[in-house]
C-alpha cells in the first residue's frame, strides 16, 4: 500500500524531481538507444513512489527509551532494597532483645524463637532477640548453659562468650564462662561446634570432646573420650566431678546453693572426682575436707576450707 504524502511535502518532492532531472542534465544527452518520446509524468511518478513520505521521528522508540528508563530504575531499587532489606525490615519491625536469667540456687530452662532449648546454671545470665533476622542466630552468655540448638543450615547459631565466640548450625553442647573462671570451656554431646578465640584459629569439636580457652592468652587445649552427658547432668539435677580443680569445684557449689565458699592458697592446686548428686551440702563439705585433708570452717558470709593441701 503506498503511503499517503502529507499536503506539506509535494513542494518537497517537486524539488526533489528537479534536482534529479537536473543530474541527468537531459539536454545534453544524445538520444541514442532511448525512445525519443520520453513519459516524463510516469517518470515523476515513479520517482515520488520511491522517495515516498518522509519519515518523522517514531513515537515507539521514545516509548522503548522511556519503559527501559523505568526498568533500570526499578532495578536499581530492587537492588538497594534488598541490600538494605534488614534494615528497613528493623525499622518497620525493630528487634527486641531480652534477658533470661538464673540466680545463683537455680536453674532455667527456656526455647528460642527458632526452637532452640537454652538450660541456664545458676548465677548466669542470657541475652537473646525476641527474633532472629538477617541470617544469624546470635545470643551472648555469662555463666553456665547447655543448648540443644534447632538445625538451620543457613542460618548458623552463634554464642558468644566475651571475646570468645562458639559458632554452630544445629547440635548440643554445653558452654561455661563465669566471669569469675579463668578460662571458658565447651563440650560436645552431639553434632559439631566450632570455637573462635579471639585471636588464633578455630577448634572444631565433635561429641565426647571439650575445649579450654584461657580468656587472657587465647591458648586452647582440646581433650578427647569425656563422659560429656555426664558432666552435662547438672541441668537435670546431677553434679559430677571429675578431676576437676578445686576452685572449679567450689564455684559450682557457690552458684547451686547460693552459698560463698572460699579456700587457703595451698588448696587450690587440689583436684575433685566425685558424684555429688542428691548429696546435702553438708555432707558435700564433709567429703571435701577429708579429700584434701582440710577442714571447713564457718565464716560470715559463707565458709572457707583450711588444711595442709593435697
Amino acid at each position: 500500500m503506498k503511503k499517503r504524502n502529507a499536503p506539506g511535502d509535494s513542494s518537497l518532492q517537486e524539488k526533489l524531481v528537479e534536482k534529479y532531472f537536473d543530474d541527468l542534465n537531459l539536454a545534453e544527452q544524445k538520444a541514442d538507444g532511448y525512445d525519443a518520446s520520453f513519459d516524463s509524468a510516469r517518470v515523476y511518478a515513479r520517482i515520488t513512489d520511491a522517495i515516498g513520505e518522509p519519515e518523522l521521528p517514531r513515537r515507539s522508540s521514545r516509548k522503548w527509551m522511556v519503559a527501559a528508563s523505568v526498568i533500570v530504575a526499578l532495578v536499581s531499587v530492587s537492588a538497594l532494597i534488598y541490600r538494605f532489606q534488614n534494615n528497613i525490615v528493623n525499622y518497620i519491625d525493630p528487634i527486641k532483645y531480652k534477658e533470661l536469667t538464673a540466680a545463683n540456687g537455680q536453674m532455667v530452662n527456656y526455647t528460642l524463637a527458632d526452637g532452640t532449648k537454652v538450660w541456664l546454671n545458676g548465677g548466669s545470665k542470657l541475652t537473646y532477640p525476641d527474633k532472629f533476622r538477617g541470617g544469624i542466630r546470635e545470643v551472648t552468655l555469662t555463666g553456665e548453659a547447655f543448648l540443644d540448638v534447632a538445625h538451620d543450615a543457613k542460618n548458623p547459631f552463634i554464642i558468644r562468650t566475651g571475646a570468645i565466640r562458639t559458632q554452630v548450625l544445629g547440635t548440643s553442647f554445653n558452654v561455661k564462662a563465669y566471669p569469675e573462671d579463668a578460662f571458658v570451656k565447651v563440650d560436645v554431646l552431639t553434632g559439631k561446634v566450632g570455637v573462635v578465640p579471639a585471636k588464633g584459629q578455630t577448634v572444631f569439636l565433635t561429641p565426647s570432646e571439650e575445649v579450654f580457652i584461657n580468656k587472657q592468652t587465647n591458648v586452647a587445649l582440646k581433650n578427647t573420650g569425656v563422659d560429656v552427658a555426664e558432666l552435662t547432668d547438672w541441668k537435670d539435677g546431677g553434679m559430677v566431678f571429675k578431676n576437676m580443680a578445686l576452685p572449679e569445684v567450689l564455684n559450682a557449689l557457690q552458684h547451686r546453693y547460693n552459698i560463698k565458699i572460699k579456700a587457703d592458697d595451698n588448696l587450690t592446686k587440689c583436684t575433685i572426682s566425685a558424684n555429688f548428686t542428691n548429696v546435702s551440702l553438708q555432707n558435700i563439705m564433709a567429703i571435701i575436707s577429708k579429700l584434701v585433708k582440710g577442714r571447713m570452717v564457718k565464716q560470715d558470709d559463707g565458709y572457707r576450707l583450711r588444711g595442709k593441701g593435697c
